[in-house]
């Protein structure tokens, strides 16, 4: 008897990049100025492939059939040819249950399905993985200034090797890496910073009030940027 094993990593592959899709960035910023936004889906296997695509509100577990956002994405599912693409268009439908003062996140899951060929159709025991990709999705709107700004407000509050990171800007910022040389990280992990929230590093060395240090952050485009700030 032929056993077809489908096997979801819905809950294990968080943040893998989906196997054979490939999506047209890393994080994706929904203005509030726009009517919806695109994103290009890529199929590069010599095969077709069924996607899946839904946002959650950041518990990776939770199912798409139970999460409610205020966002509508068309088509939901999809099948995308060998070497062919899809758009998925994404639109606002209740701009009333969003914060118009700050940046607001959500995440935009891709699933990837394989389909199966006919040869594997024949096997046995089959065994297909379905691949789940997982991006930022923030909505960001009107009149906030320029996101550039954000890591220019950043507060830094050393406390031992302990760093409070005070975000007093309206954007979220992720912190990729601190130095005092712009070479040898501080942090060991990458943090992100929601609007007006304050979060704390532990970094492999103390900074002294009124020390001038490189912050690296992730722009708009996923990019890596250096900046200077001056430690209080």
């Amino acid at each position: 008897m032929k056993i077809t094993i489908l096997f979801f990593s819905l809950f294990f592959s968080l943040c893998s990049f989906a196997n054979n899709i490939i999506v047209n960035g890393t994080r994706f910023i929904y203005p509030g100025n726009e009517k919806e936004i695109t994103v290009q889906m890529t199929n590069t296997a010599d095969r077709p492939a069924i996607a899946q695509a839904w946002l959650d509100n950041g518990d990776p577990n939770e199912s798409p059939d139970t999460i409610k956002t205020p966002f509508q994405i068309t088509p939901p599912i999809s099948r995308i040819e060998a070497k062919g693409g899809q758009v998925l268009r994404i639109k606002l439908m209740n701009k009333q249950a969003i914060p118009t003062d700050r940046e607001s996140l959500w995440w935009l899951n891709i699933l990837d399905i394989p389909a199966l060929s006919k040869k594997e159709g024949k096997d046995e025991n089959v065994l297909q993985l379905a691949i789940r990709s997982r991006f930022k999705f923030i909505y960001r709107p009107t009149g906030l200034g320029t996101p550039e700004s954000a890591v220019e407000k950043l507060s830094l509050i050393p406390k031992g090797n302990q760093l409070s990171i005070d975000n007093k800007s309206p954007f979220y910022v992720t912190v990729t890496k601190i130095s005092t040389d712009n070479k040898g990280a501080l942090n060991d992990k990458t943090l992100m910073i929601a609007p007006y929230s304050v979060e704390t590093l532990t970094l492999s060395k103390a900074l002294k009030s009124g020390e001038v240090v490189t912050i690296n952050y992730l722009n708009d485009y996923g990019a890596d940027v250096a900046n200077t700030v001056k430690v209080k």
